[in-house]
């Protein structure tokens, strides 16, 4: 290993003295996914045809990979992707079962017969997080529930959201931790407590760095209690309007009634004495003292007297 670093060293002393410019290698950053294969592609360009003698990968300070005399010298799981490099002129860099630690940027030195070029090329890696695992406990009144959700593995940093039945969102009153494992994936986990249990059920939904859902997890709740709580809260509501309408039709009532009587009451008040017809008003009119004395004399008159 120290012989390899010592003759890197070397290979690149030398290209920075006698690089050719007409020799030039066009790379591209790549993205790998961890546990999975990842390709950085380099390709040498050039309107010549020059032979490819050596090539050189290595990743921050240390050489990963030699490639000499049609032989490779393998550093673990860094090997050429094309095995007809020579031709192609393909010196792309093949990454096996990648890993988070390997991100970063990477160095290359080609050699040829026309001249030496070195340059760089960058390799950011990804995880997917695991499927959420999920928790809940009721409290003793069964109206309140703590949520926990947990995802693992997962790079770079995501972040967990809490949605209920109705798809609204509740993140804003959860609390989430992000942990850094010794492989550098992230472990997230939130908990959501004190959540209404009637606006079951909730969801636990897995958003990566690029805010692209990853995964979700229902947390179901048991139906009985919920179905409890769920008509205890509609037989008050029902009750409340019964209430309301209730009051509603009695003020109704009442202020027809009071109008009614006011409307009676206004009849009446004209005359406070029976009503009489104006052809019986001579029987009881008080009679006339001179006019009667008129009648006892007419009376007189036709009475005879009797001989004895």
């Amino acid at each position: 290993m120290a012989s390899i670093t010592i003759l890197s060293a070397v290979i690149f002393s030398i290209a920075v003295l006698s690089s050719a410019d007409f020799v030039t290698v066009k790379c591209h950053s790549s993205i790998g996914y961890a546990g999975q294969p990842s390709k950085l592609h380099c390709v040498l360009k050039t309107e010549e045809s020059p032979e490819i003698e050596q090539v050189f990968w290595r990743y921050e300070d240390n050489v990963v990979l030699i490639v000499k005399d049609d032989a490779e010298t393998e550093q673990g799981r860094f090997k050429l992707a094309d095995a007809a490099w020579r031709t192609s002129k393909d010196i792309s860099l093949l990454v096996g079962h990648t890993k988070i630690s390997d991100q970063g940027r990477y160095g290359y030195t080609v050699v040829t017969n026309m001249g030496i070029t070195t340059g760089e090329t960058r390799l950011d890696v990804k995880a997917t997080y695991s499927q959420p695992v999920t928790t809940y406990k009721l409290d003793k009144d069964e109206k309140k529930v703590d949520l926990t959700c947990t995802a693992k593995g997962g790079y770079p940093k995501g972040a967990i959201h809490w949605f209920d039945g109705h798809d609204t969102n509740w993140t804003r009153g959860a609390q989430t931790t992000v942990t850094e494992e010794a492989d550098k994936s992230f472990t997230l986990h939130s908990t959501y407590t004190s959540a209404d249990a009637s606006y079951a059920p909730y969801r636990c939904v897995v958003f990566n760095s690029e805010w692209k859902e990853e995964g979700k997890e229902s947390v179901e709740l048991d139906i009985t209690r919920i179905s409890k709580l769920s008509s205890s809260v509609e037989t008050k509501h029902i009750a409340a309007g019964v209430v309301v309408i209730g009051s509603l039709i009695c003020g109704l009532l009442v202020a027809l009634l009071i109008c009614k009587r006011r409307s009676q009451n206004a009849l009446r008040r004209p005359s406070t004495q029976p009503m009489l017809r104006l052809e019986h008003q001579d029987y009881f009119d008080p009679p006339d003292p001179e006019e009667g004395k008129e009648l006892k004399m007419e009376a007189d008159k036709d009475v005879e007297p009797k001989s004895l």
